[in-house]
């Protein structure tokens, strides 16, 4: 090969280089712009907010059905576990252990929907009965 044919595949490869990082770029913008819209729009809001509100009437739940400081062992095992956790922390305090605990918790899903993700409906919450949009807070002393 002469030192033409090396330059000349040196620039091809750089074309090609550059070629393939603007796809990617564009690509990229192009997903940033569809995740902005989707985040954005009025259906991902009401969403968030339920979720949020639902969270808030799990935690009264908690705080009406269970003692400030007591010890509970949580029944649901995997994602819903460790928002259990996080919701019941600042009020009583989790425990691995069943036998160390004087409360059980357990999140049931409405009839026909699964637990996680957590279902969402139009009913009203009522924390007093441990009911929170799709959810309902069950708690049994020990």
């Amino acid at each position: 090969m002469t030192w033409r044919s090396d330059r000349a595949g040196k620039r091809i490869a750089c074309a090609a280089i550059v070629a393939a990082a603007a796809v990617g770029l564009g690509l990229s913008v192009h997903h940033d712009v569809q995740l902005t819209d989707y985040v954005t729009s009025k259906k991902f809001a009401a969403g968030a907010s339920l979720q949020v509100r639902q969270a808030e009437c799990v935690f009264d739940a908690i705080r009406q059905k269970v003692p400030e400081g007591a010890t509970i062992y949580i029944a649901n095992h995997g994602q819903p576990l460790d928002h259990l956790v996080e919701w019941s922390t600042p009020w009583a305090v989790p425990e691995d252990n069943v036998a160390d605990a004087q409360y059980r918790l357990t999140l049931v899903p409405t009839h026909g929907h699964r637990l996680f993700p957590f279902p969402l409906t139009k009913a009203a919450p009522d924390p007093a009965k441990g009911l929170c949009a799709g959810l309902t807070v069950e708690v049994s002393r020990l």
